[in-house]
């Protein structure tokens, strides 16, 4: 793992949102978002990235400084994009805004720069719904996030409300 993303996984406020995320989805039947939904979100991101050549894209058009940078970004971001959903749970806020904001107080400590936190903390905001107008890094997280999931191997996947929102199958890999 990179350094800064090893910053990131150690900071004392991501881990008590996390712990919050699991407290509060102690019972629910659907989709957890605990570390291991975020890691796969962001290996998934990282893959969409590289099975496409875009990372010197990224790099070029975000104004990132290396091929590194783009990478810590895009695990940054992945294992940040759900981090405000117990918010979500308890208040009824939109997680994606909420954990934007939240990202935003946590990526510097972990030495992140403010164009990278802008970068990240914007695809996290866009991260629920596809548009037109998302970010490159929005759009690949939306993306691993619901590729993240195989709902259609899911005991639940009749019931569930998310249902609508989601890509059912195996082959939508084929992105």
């Amino acid at each position: 793992m990179v350094k800064r993303v090893e910053l990131l996984l150690q900071d004392k406020f991501y881990i008590e949102y996390m712990k919050s995320n699991t407290d509060d989805e102690s019972v629910a039947k659907y989709c957890q978002h605990g570390l291991q939904h975020h890691i796969d979100v962001a290996r998934i991101a990282y893959i969409l990235v590289l099975e496409h050549n875009d990372l010197n894209y990224f790099v070029k058009e975000s104004g990132l400084s290396s091929k590194l940078a783009a990478k810590e970004c895009i695990y940054a971001c992945g294992l940040l994009h759900d981090i405000g959903k117990w918010k979500e749970y308890r208040e009824g806020v939109d997680h994606a805004s909420f954990g934007a904001k939240l990202a935003r107080e946590i990526l510097p400590r972990a030495f992140f720069n403010p164009n990278e936190t802008g970068i990240i903390c914007r695809a996290i905001y866009e991260h629920r719904n596809i548009s037109r107008d998302m970010s490159f890094l929005g759009e690949r997280i939306h993306r691993a996030d619901n590729l993240s999931r195989i709902c259609s191997q899911c005991e639940e996947r009749n019931t569930c409300p998310k249902r609508g929102n989601k890509e059912f199958s195996v082959t939508t890999f084929a992105y």
